[in-house]
């Protein structure tokens, strides 16, 4: 048995059942500004011949936030699906975004075929770990919440894995550089599969008949993916991303350790509780084990490949901002590749030390991964959202709102109106335009953005105060705010 009809059979089930909740899910007005607004304003503007500019960030060129090469894959198909339909861009973002994660089942099939070779039921092995794969929870959430250039890197550094253990080094180096041009901080998990290679090296050398040719190429190979990825990130950081008028933002995420890379050393130092301090809480514990329970913990039986988890938990760690682990987010993308290859070597190391015990493990293995499905997963029968699939009033104000809007027109709007006006030189999130617009679209039942509903009714004011805006309320809720030239623009035409 191979096993690759049932993992490509797999693969069309979760890209059929995710593919139509995303898309349901945007029709619906529940994706926003952060983050599938940003990226939609950003490819519009390629599809323009402006690069990945928008209106919404803290710098207007994308890649100044975060470095994101990679992306530029992705413009022509956008470019296509725009032409089709002005609204259609956003749905195709989505959409390769779910075939990106379905088709990490398949290179990571690969590996676990590879790696777990020499065991009987080696493609059972491999279609128990690809179903674990397809229901982890960490991986639906990233798939479900808006659209992120992160996710991408699941698929691609599975992808560089397969090849290393492969040891077939160009393909390897293809796909690591791929993965690094993801995100800039993504290049750290590259580094970190240079070291995994490095160590794995170490590993085999006693046990490789041709030391030599071994020697020469896993440790040249291992040491060049480190020195190239140091070298990127520190290009990327001190020259790329200055260039494009940004830096290193998310630092300030990590202020409860310091204000810079230097001090933050400094007070670890000086203060040697403190960064134990900060990962040894309730709420993480909580995040890690959730993080295992679906593997059945079986990263933890090989430290080898525990390697490639370092930067991801360290990112998710040492910072005190909250949705970074909480397993809700994209935040996991960077430790998908090296859990599931972990869980690979531990089913390994599980099967030597207790051969006899093989289906018990099996069946473990896939109660654990219904486990966390069931709990954790947003599409378990408890919580799945078959709102997406029902009409209300929200959704047909809103779908009556978008109407009023002419093309190419500044809009500041409402968050979940964001991602549906992105064809636009300018839209802005509303409360954080640098001018007044030309037509303002919000939803006072919801003052998300203004912190409170004082805040947004004093913006409302603003506005109406100027004397250049007509200002409408439907249902006691929904707010249009048009500016009258364009008003008498319109029933000219």
């Amino acid at each position: 048995m191979s096993g690759t009809w049932v993992v490509w059979a797999l693969i069309t089930l979760y890209v059929l059942v995710f593919g139509a909740v995303v898309v349901m899910r945007h029709a619906h007005f529940e994706t926003q500004v952060w983050d599938l607004g940003i990226f939609a304003h950003s490819f519009w503007n390629a599809t323009q011949g402006r690069g990945l500019i928008n209106t919404v960030e803290q710098v207007p060129n994308h890649l100044g936030v975060h470095f994101s090469p990679f992306l530029f894959l992705l413009v022509p198909g956008y470019a296509f699906f725009q032409a089709l339909s002005a609204q259609a861009g956003p749905y195709y973002l989505l959409i390769m975004q779910t075939l990106a994660l379905a088709l990490g089942a398949w290179p990571l099939f690969l590996l676990a075929k590879r790696i777990l070779a020499e065991q009987q039921n080696t493609a059972l092995w491999a279609l128990a770990i690809v179903t674990a794969y397809l229901l982890y929870p960490s991986l639906h959430w990233m798939n479900l919440f808006d659209f992120h250039e992160a996710t991408f890197f699941v698929p691609v550094l599975l992808g560089a894995l397969y090849f290393l253990e492969a040891k077939k080094w160009i393909w390897a180096g293809v796909f690591l550089a791929a993965a690094a041009a993801v995100k800039e901080d993504m290049v750290l998990g590259v580094l970190f599969a240079g070291l995994f290679v490095l160590a794995q090296v170490t590993a085999q050398e006693s046990t490789t008949a041709d030391l030599p040719v071994w020697r020469r190429t896993g440790v040249q190979a291992g040491i060049i993916v480190v020195a190239s990825a140091l070298v990127y990130f520190l290009l990327v950081v001190k020259v790329f991303m200055p260039a494009a008028g940004g830096e290193l933002f998310r630092i300030d995420r990590y202020a409860n350790l310091g204000e810079t890379p230097l001090v933050m050393v400094t007070n670890a130092i000086k203060h040697p509780l403190l960064i134990p301090e900060t990962v040894f809480t309730p709420q993480k514990a909580r995040y890690v084990f959730w993080l295992l329970l679906p593997l059945l913990f079986l990263p933890l039986l090989s430290w080898r490949p525990v390697l490639l988890l370092i930067p991801g938990l360290a990112e998710n760690l040492l910072t005190n901002y909250p949705f970074q682990f909480s397993s809700l987010y994209h935040y996991d993308a960077i430790l998908i590749p090296g859990i599931f290859l972990a869980a690979i070597y531990g089913i390994k190391s599980a099967l030597t030390r207790w051969p006899n015990k093989e289906k018990y493990l099996g069946v473990a293995l896939l109660l654990a991964a219904l486990i966390g499905f069931m709990f954790r997963s947003p599409l378990n029968p408890w919580s799945f959202p078959v709102s997406y699939f029902k009409t209300t009033p929200r959704e047909t104000a809103y779908r009556n709102m978008l109407r009023l809007v002419p093309p190419q027109v500044s809009v500041a709007a409402h968050t979940n109106f964001i991602p549906h006006l992105t064809d636009r030189r300018e839209v802005y999130f509303a409360g954080f335009e640098q001018k007044r617009v030309d037509i303002v679209l919000l939803d006072a039942g919801d003052p998300f953005g203004f912190g409170s509903e004082k805040a947004l009714a004093n913006y409302v004011e603003d506005y109406q105060h100027s004397g250049e805006y007509n200002s409408y309320i439907f249902s006691n809720r929904y707010v249009v705010l048009l500016n009258k030239k364009l008003g008498m623009l319109r029933e000219s035409q």
